[in-house]
């Protein structure tokens, strides 16, 4: 009886053991909504980075204002949900989500300055900008999220956010 007990026992925890590192893991997962705001904040982020570099070249200035105008209200919410997920996964919360932003800039920064074409190419992107509607940037961003190298709930992990969002 001892013995049964025992085992019993045992099989509990470990599968008590085995929910809690699932829950743990799905903790840390991105969420759909967090995807699509990632994707929202690496679109802006682009922007901004091409105004700056590319000011000599082609002066976008008015172009990354009227999008900053028109997706403003979800530009905030989508940084809210971003900073939710460095609160929900752990650590520093504030110190990782400046983290993530600054690398976000950093690796716009970086291509502008490798690629020859960037202004070019981000003249292209300010054009598909211009073309999403006031309050259909989510469902603009959450497109590319389908479409793009990672899915959703694929990426997991302490620092997700910034595997998703710097895998390219």
């Amino acid at each position: 009886m001892r013995l049964r007990s025992l085992l019993t026992g045992t099989a509990l925890a470990v599968a008590l053991g085995a929910g809690v590192a699932v829950a743990q893991q799905a903790a840390t997962c991105l969420t759909t909504e967090e995807a699509t705001a990632i994707k929202a904040r690496m679109l802006q982020t682009e922007l901004m980075v091409a105004t700056l570099s590319c000011r000599r070249a082609i002066n976008h200035e008015a172009d990354y204002n009227a999008f900053m105008d028109r997706h403003s209200a979800e530009l905030r919410r989508y940084n809210q949900i971003i900073q939710q997920h460095f609160g929900r996964t752990g650590g520093n919360a504030q110190r990782r989500y400046d983290t993530f932003t600054t690398a976000l800039a950093n690796d716009a920064s970086n291509r502008s300055l490798a690629s020859p074409n960037f202004c070019d190419e981000t003249h292209k992107l300010f054009e598909r900008a211009a073309g999403i509607q006031r309050g259909q940037l989510g469902l603009h961003m959450t497109e590319l999220t389908r479409v793009g190298h990672m899915r959703t709930g694929e990426q997991c992990g302490r620092d997700v956010a910034m595997q998703f969002a710097l895998a390219r």
